[in-house]
Order: C-alpha cells, then sequence, then structure tokens
C-alpha cells in the first residue's frame, strides 16, 4: 500500500541513521505481509463470490444442522488465521515491533519527532488494530449476524423450535451491538497477544511472512478455487 511510503520517507526525512533503518524495516515489513494478507482475503473472495462486504455478511447468517452458525470461520479458518497474523504484523505492534525496537533503534522511524507528529504516526499503528478487528468480524464472525436471530426475532435450536418475537428496532439494536462486541473482543485478543508474546528477531520477522504465511496462503487461494470449480457452487 501508500502507506509504505510514508514509513521510509519519514524515517529519512528526520536525518537519523535510525530512524532510516527503522523506516527501511516498517517497508520491508509491510510489504511482506501485505502479501499474506492479499492471499487470506483473495480466498475469502472466492469463496463467497462477490466483493461486497454487505453481502458477505448476509450470506453468513443462518445455520447448519439446525444450530450451527454459519460463520466464515467454519469455511475459512486457514484464511482466519492468515489474516489475523498478517492484520497484526502491519499494525507493527509487539510481537512484530521490529521497526521500532526499542532496544535497537531507540524508537524506529519516528525517532526524532514529537508532539502532533509523533501522535500521528502512534494513531496510524493503532487505527490498523481497529481495522484488523473489524475485518476479522465481517469476513469469519458474520459482522452484525447474531445467532438465531432473524428479522423477526430470535428462533432457536431444538425439538420444540422456541420463538423469541422481538420489534425490528430490538433487533437492529442487537445487530449494532453484536458488530462492536465482537470488534471490541478482537482488539482486546490483539492487546493481549502485545502483553504476552516477546518481540520477533528481524530475520525471524521476515522468514515467518515468506517461508510461512505465503505458502500457506498460496495452498489455501488453489484448494479453496478447486472446491469451489468442482462443488460447481461458491458458498
Amino acid at each position: 500500500g501508500i502507506g509504505v511510503y510514508g514509513l521510509a520517507l519519514g524515517g529519512w526525512a528526520s536525518n537519523n541513521r535510525w530512524s532510516l533503518l527503522g523506516g527501511i524495516r516498517a517497508s520491508a515489513q509491510m510489504i511482506s505481509y501485505e502479501l499474506a494478507l492479499g492471499l487470506g482475503f483473495l480466498a475469502v473472495v472466492v469463496t463467497y463470490g462477490t466483493l461486497d462486504l454487505q453481502q458477505i455478511c448476509r450470506m453468513q447468517g443462518g445455520v447448519w444442522l439446525g444450530w450451527l452458525p454459519r460463520w466464515g470461520i467454519l469455511v475459512q479458518p486457514v484464511s482466519f488465521l492468515l489474516l489475523l497474523t498478517a492484520a497484526m504484523a502491519e499494525s507493527k505492534r509487539i510481537p512484530f515491533d521490529v521497526p521500532e525496537a526499542e532496544s535497537e533503534l531507540v524508537a524506529g522511524y519516528f525517532t526524532e519527532y514529537s508532539g502532533g507528529k509523533q501522535a500521528v504516526f502512534m494513531m496510524t499503528d493503532f487505527a490498523e488494530v481497529v481495522l484488523a478487528a473489524v475485518l476479522v468480524t465481517l469476513f469469519f464472525f458474520g459482522g452484525w449476524q447474531v445467532p438465531w436471530l432473524y428479522r423477526d426475532g430470535f428462533h432457536f435450536p431444538g425439538p420444540h423450535g422456541a420463538f423469541l418475537r422481538l420489534p425490528n428496532y430490538a433487533v437492529a439494536i442487537l445487530q449494532i451491538i453484536s458488530f462492536w462486541a465482537k470488534t471490541v473482543f478482537f482488539c482486546a485478543f490483539q492487546i493481549l497477544i502485545r502483553w504476552t508474546l516477546p518481540r520477533f528477531r528481524y530475520d525471524q520477522l521476515m522468514q515467518f511472512g515468506w517461508k510461512g504465511l505465503v505458502p500457506v496462503g498460496l495452498l489455501n487461494l488453489i484448494v479453496t478455487a478447486l472446491v469451489v470449480v468442482l462443488v460447481g457452487a461458491r458458498y
């Protein structure tokens, strides 16, 4: 993406060797993991046959076997792990914060920045955390979908098929709460990973991206395309 240029130029323009090295690291990291991120996204698009986010969410409505929500995590678990991991690497937060490793580069590409300029750099990283949570929610956890909730209310699974009628505004409120609750959960999950795992070395980070995620993403995309062709229909 175009954000790669901003980080590299930001590190170079500060006229500091550590900032320049941090900017180069950030650019290489983002390019490496954008490829894995794109492969995970392509597998989802092939599965659903559309780029429309609303349509992807609608296709995750309903249930399988009378009780199991038709969420994307059940049909694309590999893409879920791929996209979440790559998105966390794109945010450059621990354990993927190699571009700003304090023990090596002081503060990375924004070492010489302070005040509003530093705030903008930090804000973009944390905005990527929220964006990653939103994408995971939309693609793999039904977006606004609530299990067993339809337009007229809850249709609970079971032999008796209990039904709880709800007004339209109550259904809409529950769907909004569901979407943001899932988003907040995955934001908290990324923060938990940050508190739990140590920082990668730079060589480990690059090997994990190019030798780990990219081959898995290519294989998953090929298998997904073959299944779609053989079955003759998408999700």
